[in-house]
């Protein structure tokens, strides 16, 4: 039960990391983010940038875990499988780009 309740969280972080780093992007695609004053909408995914990663790594485990049981609906852990594994990815790219803007733009 408390391993459950664990991953119900893990699951529940990772998704809430995803999103505080998708959401803004959108933004800035939309309406051009110019210089660090207008990052701050990215403060949330660097206040959970070491947990959400770790979570999201926890998340990523679990779901190959569960692919291979090969039980009738692990079909439903590939799709976060690879969204799990894009963030990880991304998450590096993340955090150099914004550290190269920001002093790129300070000059």
């Amino acid at each position: 039960m408390l391993r459950r309740v664990g991953l119900a969280i893990s699951y529940f972080v990772a998704v809430l990391y995803i999103l505080s780093i998708l959401l803004p992007s959108i933004y800035c695609l939309q309406h051009g983010c110019k210089g660090p004053g207008e990052l701050d909408a990215f403060m949330p995914a660097f206040f959970l940038g070491p947990v959400g990663a770790v979570t999201t790594a926890f998340s990523l485990r679990n779901s190959i875990q569960n692919i291979k049981k090969r039980q009738t609906w692990s079909w439903l852990f590939w799709p976060l499988a690879i969204i799990f594994a894009i963030v990880l990815l991304a998450t590096i790219a993340f955090f150099a780009w914004v550290i190269f803007e920001t002093a790129v733009h300070r000059r």
